[in-house]
């Protein structure tokens, strides 16, 4: 996997009754001093489920504001 393709810093823990919570921090796209942190809930039961989630953008001023859902593409499964 490239840097490219890599979080600047990753984290997960389990939580009570199977879910899992993941953060991770991706440098931006056309300024790597500017970040988006994203924070995943997520659950197996069978197969992965995404329970809820969320992006910020963070620039390089500090200032953060929410990035709209993604839509998924077909390389990610759709």
């Amino acid at each position: 996997m490239s840097e490219k393709n890599r979080p600047k810093y990753s984290f997960s823990r389990k939580l009570g009754g199977g879910e899992f919570l993941n953060v991770a921090v991706w440098p931006g796209r056309s300024n790597p001093q500017e970040e988006v942190v994203s924070v995943q809930l997520r659950k197996f039961d069978g197969e992965w489920k995404t329970l809820g989630k969320v992006a910020l953008f963070r620039t390089m001023d500090g200032v953060y504001s929410e990035l709209p859902e993604r839509t998924p593409t077909k390389a990610e499964g759709v």
